[in-house]
């Protein structure tokens, strides 16, 4: 929608909370762009310096870019502004009752709260929630003009040049940073429709016998919560194995994949992929297929997940570790049912060697999830395949691992 408003008048609503007055209006992304002042343009105020802007990440910055220019159901919420100096003005707007709604009778909080904001020009505009978005949006405008018509919720608070002045603000700012709550990673997993791991992910639950939500809860970590005897493993572990199993690692693909918008045809690639891993999963290691093939309150993962250890594939760090294995010999030319077959021969039990004090401690009774290099490399040292990378000396990370200075090498399996 073409904006043919004059450049400085703005429709608003006015409104309270606490002790602030703030303005709700709507810029265009031009507007954005020519209103509120980037950061090196606002760093000469040592005072502002200081607070206004968080460091501000590049790579953010391009994936907000990358966002505009490619998502045709974009939006965003509302930017927080503030504003310095200038003379901004609010020209109230009085409504009165409507004599076509005869029912509506309006109260002073409702004939009151509309009107117009207009800037004189000279006006010092920052963002205190929203500085990614700004440069984002600047940065998308640089490639494609025919953004600029988009239009955005902007919400003003206005602040005085003074010491007081500068410290509310600060205030609001740190308040702003504080509470605002973050979309958890397995929330951004249930909801993202770009990301085409994550729909892959949740296609997966829908669809494949086994991984149902009873067997892949959403919680917030990739670990299974203490105590719960009926998942296999957690939405965020089922995300990481679907990138690791369909994606060399490394490959520049990844970041494509994540971003989207998706490629539908590399989406239904993708969960192929992934299902006939787990389809090879289920042949060849028969605890799973165990319980895949199981109602959910028999619970009978809590039959694999046990005190001691259990077996490898219901610990998320374990099932992590045997699909990076996997997905390495893939890399060395291995077909994945092969590969998935042959570490399925390998000791998958926590509580023997080679896992102890990779994977489990047995004095603690806890998972140890910072090998992961160790665990895939002893993985394929068990399948008779080299290291990756070939110079990585397995021998002396094992040692050191265990904290036996003789120990040798587990035995190969193939």
């Amino acid at each position: 929608m073409m904006n043919d408003s004059p450049s400085n008048l703005f429709p608003a609503l006015r409104a309270k909370m606490g002790d602030r007055w703030y303005y709700v209006t709507t810029f265009t992304l031009s507007e954005v762009a020519q209103w509120i002042k980037p950061v090196d343009q606002i760093h000469e105020r040592k005072e502002l310096k200081t607070w206004i802007q968080r460091v501000l990440r590049s790579e953010r910055k391009e994936e907000i870019a990358t966002y505009l220019l490619n998502q045709e159901q974009r939006f965003f919420n509302a930017i927080v502004v503030g504003i310095y100096g200038g003379d901004p003005e609010w020209l109230p707007v009085e409504v009165g009752d409507s004599p076509t709604l005869k029912e509506i009778k309006l109260g002073q909080r409702q004939s009151t709260a509309f009107g117009f904001l207009q800037l004189s020009g000279n006006e010092e505009i920052f963002a205190i929630d929203g500085q990614h978005r700004v440069e984002g949006i600047r940065q998308a405008l640089s490639e494609n003009e025919a953004l600029k018509d988009d239009e955005l919720t902007v919400i003003f608070v206005a602040h005085k040049s003074t010491v007081e002045g500068r410290e509310r603000t600060r205030r609001l700012f740190t308040t702003l940073n504080k509470y605002a709550k973050p979309v958890s990673p397995a929330e951004l997993i249930a909801l993202n429709d770009d990301d085409a791991f994550a729909i892959v992910t949740r296609r997966l639950i829908e669809s494949y016998q086994g991984l149902q939500s009873e067997f892949v809860p959403l919680v917030p970590t990739a670990n299974i919560p203490a105590g719960n005897e009926t998942a296999f493993t957690t939405v965020i572990s089922l995300y990481e194995l679907v990138k690791t199993i369909s994606i060399p690692a490394g490959s520049k693909e990844r970041k494509l994949l994540e971003k989207g918008p998706p490629n539908w045809a590399r989406v239904d690639e993708i969960y192929d992929t992934v299902v006939l891993f787990w389809d090879a999963v289920q042949t060849h290691v028969p605890p799973v297929r165990k319980v895949f093939r199981s109602l959910p309150d028999k619970k009978l993962a809590a039959d694999f997940r046990i005190e001691t250890g259990g077996h490898l594939m219901f610990r998320s760090a374990g099932l992590q570790g045997f699909a990076r294995a996997a997905r390495a010999l893939v890399d060395h030319g291995e077909k994945l049912q092969v590969a998935v077959r042959r570490l399925a021969d390998c000791p998958l039990d926590l509580s023997a060697k080679p896992w102890i004090g990779v994977l489990w401690n047995p004095s603690a009774m806890t998972m140890i999830v910072k090998n992961k290099k160790l665990v895939v490399n002893l993985f394929l040292h068990m399948v008779g395949e080299k290291p990756v990378p070939s110079n990585y000396d397995l021998l002396a990370q094992y040692r050191r691992a265990t904290g036996i200075d003789n120990e040798r090498l587990p035995r190969r399996h193939s």
